[in-house]
């Protein structure tokens, strides 16, 4: 979703590995330079290394960096500026990981983009309180001037936040996801083909 909606994304950022595909998708975009991954537990590498073909074999990609630690202390340590950053903790109500949404967690990820740069905030919609979204929305809204909402399918959504107005150019992102990886991509994640169904989200 963020390498389609940003004009041309180098630099991306990824808080959290999990399966890799979230990375591996991000790497197969032909103008990408260099995906940055933040995974605080080193396990979770060989969850990746076992779903090599959903993630295109993402470890082994030239284009991607994995840092074991804090993604918060590499958003403050790190002089880095990413055209993308997805955040894409586990669950909120688990251990530690409210820090992913909070204020200032979201004022460091602003501090770390590009002028045109996206922050997308993967959330999850199941065994949490309306409430809790809200709150989360109203926190990232506190920083962001700009957020959208989209789903991703299930009970899935995606937080887009940007510093600038979000504007759709139609033609722009009609050729953008005829293009690869993300006509494949679309047709995977999203079951859809044409821009109508790309907005249906």
């Amino acid at each position: 979703l963020g390498a389609i909606l940003h004009p041309k994304p180098q630099e991306a950022l990824v808080i959290g590995l999990g399966t890799g595909c979230t990375a591996g998708w991000l790497a197969k975009v032909p103008e990408m330079k260099h995906v940055v991954v933040a995974e605080l537990e080193p396990a979770i590498l060989e969850v990746a290394k076992l779903s090599a073909i959903a993630n295109y074999h993402v470890l082994d990609n030239p284009k991607v960096e994995v840092k074991l630690g804090d993604g918060r202390e590499l958003l403050l340590t790190s002089p880095q500026k990413y055209d993308l950053i997805f955040s894409e903790p586990s669950n909120p109500y688990r251990a530690g990981i409210a820090n992913l949404y909070t204020r200032e967690f979201y004022q460091s990820s602003l501090a770390r983009l590009n002028h045109q740069g996206l922050f997308l905030q993967w959330f999850h919609l199941y065994e949490v309180k309306l409430s809790d979204l809200a709150r989360v929305y109203k926190t990232l809204k506190s920083v962001f001037p700009q957020v959208e909402v989209w789903e991703t399918g299930g009970l899935d959504i995606i937080l887009v936040g940007a510093q600038n107005p979000l504007v759709h150019d139609v033609t722009f992102l009609r050729q953008r996801i005829a293009q690869e990886p993300f006509k494949t991509a679309l047709a995977v994640a999203w079951r859809v083909t044409d821009l109508e169904g790309f907005f249906s989200r």
